[in-house]
């Protein structure tokens, strides 16, 4: 295990906990543990260090849009609806390319062991084989770039830039449930719910705990003028109110008939046959990588 030259300021906590022995016991996807990330208290991976300083030095763009939340609160449908906001709509291509392609996770590679990268070889995007941090300083602009990141824990020019960043929560216990199911599929967690939920309530759940701190956090910036937050539960409710918010948001013009069009395009059912945002081909190289169930 190399070690890693976090920015200054930044120290690794070890957490000394029953409830995160036992979730790591019941899991597959991380061999070298979880650590603590101090000031800023969020539990990431002990193999984020490799990145943390690169991340936080991310150079960000005037004109980027980021998308933050926790885990499993309706992140893919957030991205989707705003990359086809920023994008004028432009379904052939949110059909065509990979949502992975078109919107990358920044942090995705820095949350991967290397063994993964080592052994598995197969670089499909959205898995963390392929440089998640390359994609996005490769992109055109406009970038719409999502995390799952604690406010504090941004690249620093997110917020000293001031560009635009939408947050989406959701009610946590549907969240956790969502969550639960994640870690089953994506790295290869055998436990049971109580296992899971006891380290949920216990802020040592694996990645980006804890929840409400995460929620908070961008909570309390909510009325700052570049950071717009959304929820899951909203979108559920009106779609296309939340579409035209988020246009209104990005400064973007768009029609009844395009909202509509894209309210449609967001279904549940439409968003389930589109080839380019299930993530079949990135479920299928997670369940190879870390020995998850179907």
């Amino acid at each position: 295990m190399e070690t890693a030259a976090l920015s200054d300021g930044v120290w690794i906590e070890e957490i000394e906990s029953d409830v995160l022995k036992k979730f790591e016991e019941n899991q597959t996807g991380f061999e070298e543990g979880s650590v603590r990330f101090m000031p800023f208290g969020q539990v990431l991976p002990r193999c984020y260090a490799r990145f943390q300083k690169e991340i936080s030095e991310l150079s960000v763009r005037n004109d980027d849009v980021w998308i933050s939340s926790f885990p499993k609160c309706g992140t893919t449908w957030t991205q989707e609806m705003v990359w086809n906001v920023v994008n004028s709509c432009d379904f052939d291509t949110a059909k065509s390319v990979s949502l992975e392609e078109r919107v990358p996770f920044l942090e995705l590679t820095a949350i991967t062991e290397r063994r993964h990268m080592e052994n598995d070889g197969v670089e499909v995007a959205g898995t963390g084989l392929r440089n998640s941090m390359e994609q996005v300083i490769n992109m055109a602009s406009p970038r719409v770039i999502k995390t799952h990141l604690s406010i504090d824990m941004l690249p620093k020019e997110v917020l000293e830039k001031r560009v635009k960043l939408i947050y989406v929560c959701r009610n946590p216990r549907d969240a956790v449930v969502s969550y639960y199911n994640h870690w089953r599929v994506m790295e290869g967690f055998k436990g049971s719910f109580e296992v899971f939920f006891n380290a949920f309530v216990g802020d040592v759940c694996g990645y980006y705990s804890p929840f409400i701190k995460h929620v908070l956090g961008y909570w309390n910036r909510r009325n700052d003028p570049n950071i717009l937050f959304i929820s899951f539960e909203e979108m559920k409710k009106d779609l296309p109110a939340v579409i035209e918010r988020v246009s209104e948001f990005l400064n973007k013009d768009l029609s009844k008939t395009n909202i509509l069009e894209l309210a449609n395009h967001l279904s549940f059912k439409n968003m389930k046959k589109n080839a380019a945002v299930n993530k079949e081909d990135v479920l299928e190289a997670m369940r190879k990588m870390n020995g998850s169930e179907k």
